[in-house]
């Protein structure tokens, strides 16, 4: 019989262990199924397989060969980093499996992606593949988690049922470091439900881990209850039916709360937004430190700057018509930049399949350095660097999510990005052309009126629809009525620049300024309104020509314009390749880019989807007409050979009024808009001094509170003893030493204070005493305490009595010896009274 109780006892225990390894298993399954959208490859399988496998067979190897203590956890540890090692390369890193190099290499990038891989992770775009280390997170959390778990199913105590954290932890990785977009919401009998892969995941985590609690506790009370009947044969139908009521109970409450969450969910999903762990993460905030592109626009027109050699393209150049260098998606009314809240995100290294793909090569020249990457806006894969920089280059590529601007954020010096003499080779889809933008409808007017007046003048004066049509009409207008100018002056410095359009045809320079601010773009437009009232309604576009300035400003112009009919738009500063339209007065690059062919355009977002490029150069043929109103115009106007213009200081206003034409301001509006910041920031001023002050408030309240507690008891014998407790209290706050003893007599004799001998002798009568303590008994206690108090303060100083109002030490003094033993020290147990 006790050979068959052993049998029947080891195939419990075998049925508990693989109850809990098969648990464990389909962990495994669920979060490989909940980091496929992360990776998207069929090697995740693999690094689940292996992950899993190793580390169920370190816990199996450790179980095996005994290992316990702080000992057989380092030895586990070893093994654990050693296995890892060997597996990490043909497992998680594929691509360094090319040599003996390679492999060390892929070692290297293993042991450091422990602790850097989780932020590759989050840096590139999902899906993220097999690039570099990436799969090198998701190795280290079936491994370890695996490696956790089946050590505490094989303990099989009362630490086993913990091992549903590490399940639920690898389910989770993929939630946590996969994207913020849920999967499409779906009907279920007439009600939305919202996320239902990750709904259905989390469900099946919870039914799988409270199947495995459920069917544990069940097989180990089994066990228990085999052992206590020792082998007698008992039954009933009592036990069956309380059997089910058990588990009907556990059952009613499952269904209960999946009936519950799905009923919530709908709701719940309205108040916030999913946010996952890569939406914080920025990879540098390099890029908010640099100028705006546009801003410096005019010095690629230098002397120093004309001629020489930007950047060197090569490769399938004849496909692609432009080659952005930054995008530029936000303006604030002085500069036009890259937004604050933009998340730059890492791309692939390997690209795809793909029909229409361009490759291209970029080689920097000595005229250029700085963050922003030359690159197609629809980059397939990371750009191959090469050179003795490849590797810092690689990990400081980046592009921005929303408008695929590429930068570099690798250290270069003092500085960062891309030097001259870097070189590198990419891989984009070849860009289709622009659908019929001319149906697309805007939206509702985007710009303030107070803000952008003569703009808005000048628009609605051009009488064209607010359609995609519209918005390219009225952009080329105001590139017919501009004219194209890159300086201030005429002097050196624009040289190269005035040539070259004087060599295309007959130029003129004509003054203009640099900056794109709010104030510099209405001053463009209040000249085009001007020209335009002054010349009439019938004037041609030659007529008409008054705005002077370049791409700086005709490209925020555009965008403004393309905002205010509806259309979100941004700057794109970089240069055309042949394959674009021509645009006189800005060359296209043919294989050597310079500073005399970087241009700035503007892209316009159809609302059925992708950007449309708009070019914003304005003409150089025909100069600005000086007109008068109602002057009569020449048929045939002509231009002079020759005009001098030159950069003067406008003349001091006059003005005729007096001061008693000034009207005069309200005195009360003036001290009221001063008035009112000075008391918001004092009162911010306060409230922020009353949350730093509140912990000192509480800590007093909080001792006054109790003071008047224990004085305000009903009964004096309560009284009493308060009195006592807010003595001892007294002492712990000031420090007085003394032994918190079971006697109170003794307990005031470790003191050496004489109040508290009296104090505790009359406490001591009152309690123990046939006849209860009258009130004026009560008030004489606390006469002691309020004395002795008083005592302790003269014979302190101003800061030991301020440590003592706000010191802890009794509230904490009183916690701590409610858990631990008292004990009488020899030399005072004979005092203790029978």
């Amino acid at each position: 019989m006790s050979r068959r109780r052993a049998a029947r006892k080891r195939r419990t225990d075998r049925a508990i262990e693989l109850w809990g390894l098969g648990y464990l298993a389909v962990g495994v399954v669920l979060a490989t199924v909940a980091v496929w959208p992360v990776y998207q490859s069929w090697r995740v399988v693999l690094v689940a397989v292996v992950g899993a496998g190793v580390g169920g067979g370190i816990a199996l190897l450790v179980r095996r060969l005994g290992w316990r203590g702080v000992t057989g956890a380092l030895l586990a540890v070893l093994v654990t980093l050693a296995a890892y090692a060997v597996v990490v390369v043909p497992v998680a890193i594929p691509s360094a499996v090319t040599g003996i190099p390679g492999i060390a290499r892929g070692i290297r990038d293993g042991i450091v992606g422990i602790v850097v891989g989780w932020k590759q992770l989050l840096t590139l775009d999902l899906p993220v593949g097999e690039y570099q280390a990436v799969l090198v997170p998701f190795l280290i959390v079936i491994l370890v988690g695996t490696l956790l778990g089946t050590t505490l199913v094989l303990r099989d105590d009362r630490w086993t049922p913990l091992a549903a954290l590490p399940v639920v932890a690898m389910v989770l990785f993929g939630a946590t470091f996969g994207s913020s977009e849920t999967s499409a919401a779906v009907d279920v009998f007439g009600v939305e439900l919202p996320a239902p892969r990750e709904l259905l995941l989390a469900v099946l985590t919870l039914l799988v881990t409270v199947g495995w609690l459920l069917g544990r506790s069940r097989l180990v009370r089994a066990r228990a209850l085999a052992r206590a009947r020792g082998g007698t044969v008992s039954g009933g139908g009592g036990s069956v039916w309380i059997a089910v009521r058990r588990n009907a109970l556990a059952v009613g409450l499952i269904v209960v709360a999946l009936i519950g969450g799905l009923a919530v969910a709908p709701a719940a999903a309205q108040l916030a937004d999913r946010d996952a762990l890569r939406d914080g993460i920025d990879p540098s905030i390099v890029v908010q430190k640099q100028p705006s592109p546009l801003s410096d626009y005019r010095g690629w027109f230098g002397v120093d700057s004309f001629d020489t050699e930007l950047f060197r393209v090569s490769g399938d150049v004849e496909r692609i018509g432009r080659l952005p260098l930054a995008v530029l998606d936000d303006y604030d009314g002085e500069t036009v930049h890259v937004a604050a809240d933009t998340r730059f995100s890492r791309l692939p290294r390997s690209a795809g399949a793909g029909d229409d793909r361009v490759d291209l090569g970029v080689k920097v020249g000595e005229g250029y350095s700085g963050v922003w990457v030359l690159s197609p806006a629809a980059l397939a894969a990371a750009p191959d660097f090469t050179g003795p920089r490849a590797e810092a280059l690689d990990d400081g590529f980046a592009i921005a999510a929303d408008s695929g601007g590429a930068v570099d954020v690798a250290p270069a010096g003092d500085d960062f990005g891309l030097l001259p003499g870097d070189s590198y080779t990419l891989t984009a889809d070849e860009q289709a052309p622009p659908a019929d933008f001319g149906s697309a409808q805007g939206a509702a007017a985007g710009l303030d009126p107070d803000e952008y007046p003569a703009l808005l003048e000048w628009a609605s004066l051009q009488e064209l629809p607010r359609t995609g049509a519209g918005l390219a009409e009225i952009i080329d207008r105001l590139r017919a009525r501009g004219y194209l100018s890159h300086g201030l002056l005429d002097d050196a410095d624009s040289t190269s620049w005035v040539q070259a359009l004087k060599a295309d045809g007959r130029y003129t320079f004509l003054s203009s300024y640099a900056g794109h601010s709010r104030a510099r773009i209405e001053t463009l437009f209040t000249s085009l309104v001007d020209q335009q009232r002054r010349a009439g309604a019938k004037a041609s576009d030659a007529t008409l020509v008054a705005a002077v300035g370049d791409d700086e400003q005709f490209s925020v112009a555009a965008s403004l314009l393309a905002t205010e009919w509806g259309f979100e738009s941004r700057v794109v500063v970089g240069i055309r390749l042949p394959a674009a339209d021509e645009v006189p007065g800005i060359p296209a690059c043919v294989e050597v880019c310079t500073g005399s062919q970087m241009s700035a355009w503007v892209e316009v977002r159809d609302p059925r989807g992708g950007w449309v490029p708009f070019d914003v150069t304005p003409q150089f043929a025909k100069a600005p007409t000086a007109i008068t109103e109602g002057e009569q115009l020449p048929e045939n106007p002509t231009v002079p050979d020759d005009v001098k213009s030159e950069a003067v200081d406008p003349p001091q206003a006059q003005s005729d009024a007096s001061d008693a034409d000034v009207v005069p301001t309200e005195d009360g509006a003036v001290v009221a808009a001063g008035f009112w910041p000075v008391v918001r920031g004092v009162a911010i001023g306060t409230l922020a001094l009353l949350l730093l002050l509140l912990p000192i408030a509480a800590i007093l309240l909080a001792k006054v509170l109790r003071r008047r507690s224990r004085r305000g008891a009903a009964s004096a014998e309560v009284r009493m003893v308060g009195a006592w407790e807010e003595l001892i209290d007294g002492y712990a706050d000031a420090e007085v030493p003394f032994e918190r003893l079971p006697s109170r007599l003794l307990l005031a004799r470790s003191a050496g204070r004489a109040a508290a001998e009296q104090l505790a002798r009359e406490v001591d009568r009152a309690v123990f005493s046939e006849h209860p303590p009258t009130a004026a008994d009560a008030d004489s206690a606390w006469s002691i305490v309020d004395e002795e108090r008083q005592t302790l303060r003269v014979g302190s100083s101003f800061w030991r009595r301020l440590s003592a109002a706000l010191t802890l030490r009794s509230f904490l003094a009183r916690i701590r010896s409610s858990n631990r033993p008292v004990t009488v020290p020899v030399s005072l147990r004979k005092e203790i009274a029978p």
